[in-house]
Formats: C-alpha cells, structure tokens, sequence
C-alpha cells in the first residue's frame, strides 16, 4: 500500500471552487491551487498527486515526486504525447462523466435541424405566419464516428427516435443501439449514408484531420455535422466553404482548431453553422462529477489498486 497524500494540487481551475467536492469526497486533505500553468511548472517538485484542467504538453522534467496527474476532461491531446512527462507518472481521465448531456447536446442539434427551429425563429421574429415541412428523424440514418462510451449513449437516444444508427470504431464490436459498427477504414461509407453526423473521436496523430475537405465531399447536401469532439479532427474551412456553398444542410461545432475562438473569425458568420463555447460536456454538476473520478483515483492510487480512467499513454486515450 502506498503512502497517503494529504496535500492535493490543482491546476486550471481556482481551488476554492472545489472545497465543496473536497469535503465531500477527500476529508481532511488539503487542496492548493496554481494561477497558471507557469506557476504549476515553477513549483512541480512539490506536486505529488494533480487535478489538472488542459495541463501543458512540457516542462515536466522536475516532476520527480509527481505519481497521478489526473485530466479533468475526457480528453488528453494537451498533454500527450508528452515528451519529458516521467514514464512512472499514471495519467487518468475523467471520460465517462459527461455522457448524458453530450448525448443531449447532440441530439438537441440534430433536433434543431430536423425541427428547423431556426426558421420558426426567423418567422416570428418577423411575424410571419407560412407553413414549412419538417424533416423526421425516424427512418433518418444517424453515423456516429466513435463509438465509444459516449458513442453509445448518442446511439441510444438516436435509436429512441427510430433512426437507423451507422458506428466507427478502432476496433469494431456489435452495439444493442447500434445497426451496424464499422472500422475506421469505412468512414467514407457511414458519412456517405447518414443524414446526420455525430462526431465523438479522440484527437490523436491518426485522427487529425482525418474529416477533410474529401471526407466532407461524401455528405449528402441534406446532411447535418455535429462536432463536439476536438478541433483539429474536422477540417473547418472546407465544412465552412461547404455551408456557404449551400451543399451541406447545417452544422453544430462546439470545439475549434483555435479555443476561444477569435472574434474576428469567419466562422461566426458562416450560414447555417451553429457555434457554441466548448460546452457539450458541461453543465452545473460537471466539477462534483469530474472531482469524484479524481478522488477515488487518489484512494485507489494509494490502496495500490487499478485506477479508473488509466490512459494509456502510447495510444494517447
């Protein structure tokens, strides 16, 4: 058994907002936090166990005491792959916690589409009364690129709505939600048979830029793109020049190559793409959920036991 760690750190976020959380889960420790990533680095030989929000990919060197650093979110693509990261440091990940409402993120969008709350919007506004048609999700082809744990979960509710459900994964294996799950070598087939686009990929060296301007070309011009993966993956100008050009319907992208993004981007202005601030995972019990999976991490970090979420660093996921 190891040793037990009184003196937790955080990084991201001020840890004043955690004490709640603490109480609850970690009793008796203590939680310091870093105003920045430059004050984590200067002060790394102290840091044994981390909570971290987007934690640097260097400068990790002088982390000779460090034994957990534990992601806040699902992803890890700001850390890995980290070059001077110590090999006997575990890395965790909060994936998992925000299942639900990315699964409801994306069908709201997809919803949003079908329903075309945008026109309906648009009318009232102007108060014009004119009938309009609606698509139906049943019998609508809804493809999921990767079906991971949140994969599933927007599987799930797709087919709650009738749709026929089209997956990608790494290594392919048959899904209760899912009517067909295909390796990554059929993504060209799943985005030319949907009507909607879910993309929930990990970013890694093989998935960036894996959605580009070819990719994009083999959706129909009715379909709808949801990203709320990471940006990097779907290649943003040519979605953009496609949205402009009217050959593709619409599209919801919650995470950018560049986050926040810029004002004076093109992309706030493009017809028919939605824009939101990086919050598809997000919502009021997001940091107890996100502290919980770190918090049992420590306990089990000490107990000597498997820790939840390990990452495997080679993968990058």
């Amino acid at each position: 058994m190891a040793d037990d760690v009184n003196r937790l750190h955080v990084v991201g976020l001020p840890a004043r907002a955690l004490q709640g959380p603490l109480e609850r889960f970690l009793p008796g420790r203590t939680l310091e936090g870093f105003e920045s990533r430059e004050d984590l680095l200067e002060h790394l030989s102290e840091v044994e166990i981390l909570f971290a929000l987007n934690p640097p990919r260097e400068g990790w060197a002088g982390a000779e005491r460090l034994r957990l650093l534990h992601v806040i979110g699902a992803g890890v693509d700001t850390l890995l792959p980290s070059p001077d990261l110590p090999a006997d440091v575990r890395v965790s990940n909060g994936r998992g916690i925000s299942v639900d409402v990315m699964s409801e993120y994306a069908m709201g969008w997809i919803l949003h589409f079908a329903r075309r709350v945008d026109r309906n919007a648009e009318q009232q506004a102007s108060r014009e009364w004119r009938m309009y048609a609606p698509s139906r999700l049943a019998g609508a082809t809804c493809g999921i690129l990767g079906m991971g744990a949140i994969g599933e979960a927007v599987a799930a509710r797709a087919k709650a709505f009738g749709m026929r459900v089209l997956g990608t994964q790494r290594t392919p294996r048959p899904s209760p939600h899912a009517d067909e799950v295909l390796g990554v070598a059929d993504t060209a087939r799943v985005l030319a048979e949907s009507d909607y686009v879910v993309v929930v990929l990990p970013l890694t060296p093989e998935t960036r830029g894996s959605i580009d301007a070819a990719m994009l070309d083999r959706l129909r011009p009715e379909a709808v793109m949801v990203n709320m993966a990471r940006g990097g993956i779907v290649d943003e100008v040519a979605l953009a020049d496609k949205l402009r050009a009217g050959s593709l319907r619409g599209a919801a992208l919650d995470v950018f190559e560049q986050e926040p993004l810029p004002a004076e981007s093109p992309l706030w202005d493009v017809p028919n793409l939605v824009v939101t601030p990086h919050v598809a995972g997000f919502d009021r019990d997001y940091l107890p959920r996100a502290f919980e999976v770190f918090a049992e991490n420590v306990i089990r970090l000490e107990r000597g036991e498997p820790l939840r979420n390990e990452i495997d660093r080679s993968r990058g996921y």
